[in-house]
């Protein structure tokens, strides 16, 4: 059963503090397919093999092409990527504290003309259900995106991993907000954003994180 959909929800990214500057000097938060073409130097936090199959798998709404032409964003904070990321893999061993929440809304983002899409579950999987269609976003289970746990429950996990897309880019200016979990990470973020016109709240948000994790 569709879920309430709340007037405008949040959107958040994840990334590394240091790949700010480079966000900044391009203006825009690039896909990961635009991110290779430019050859931006970025400190990565994810797993390759997942992003070299998202470039391959086909988008059938929006501006078409690959899951990997549009920058993904999650419902929700403390997302379950963050979880893989704090715990640590072969690729990124940095921890959670470089890691930043960035905040925007699913109305922002429409607003700025960009093509969009979102789905029912995480992106990826060849189950999920693609929509470009703000009246079908009910289709999104809100009710799991405030859980701080999702246990051994497969399903809610893929569901608290639903995606909304923006095709290639977004301009930096969409985002509303960066959050951190420490101050000292805060305070390095509002040392790069200094001078930047129009720059988007700095806020030390421990509860988006894991406790018990480095």
């Amino acid at each position: 059963m569709p879920s309430r959909v709340p007037p405008d929800p949040a959107i958040y990214h994840i990334t590394h503090v240091d790949n700010l500057t480079n966000i900044l000097a391009l203006g825009h938060l690039l896909c990961d397919a635009r991110v290779r073409k430019v050859k931006a130097a970025i400190t990565g936090i994810g797993y390759e093999h997942i992003k070299a199959r998202r470039l391959r798998r086909p988008v059938g709404v929006a501006a078409g092409g690959h899951l990997g032409d549009y920058v993904p964003f999650n419902f929700c904070s403390r997302s379950v990527m963050l979880y893989v990321v704090a715990q640590g893999h072969d690729e990124y061993k940095g921890g959670q504290d470089p890691i930043v929440h960035l905040v925007s809304t699913v109305r922002t983002a429409i607003a700025t003309g960009r093509p969009w899409a979102f789905t029912d579950r995480h992106a990826d999987l060849g189950h999920a259900a693609y929509f470009a269609d703000l009246d079908q976003m009910g289709e999104v289970d809100w009710r799991v995106m405030d859980r701080t746990q999702w246990g051994g429950d497969s399903d809610v996990k893929e569901r608290r991993q639903a995606e909304f897309l923006v095709h290639e880019w977004l301009p930096w200016s969409a985002i509303r907000g960066v959050a951190t979990r420490t101050r000292e990470t805060a305070n390095r973020v509002r040392a790069i954003l200094a001078g930047h016109e129009g720059s988007p709240a700095v806020t030390v948000e421990p509860g988006w994180y894991y406790e018990g994790i480095p």
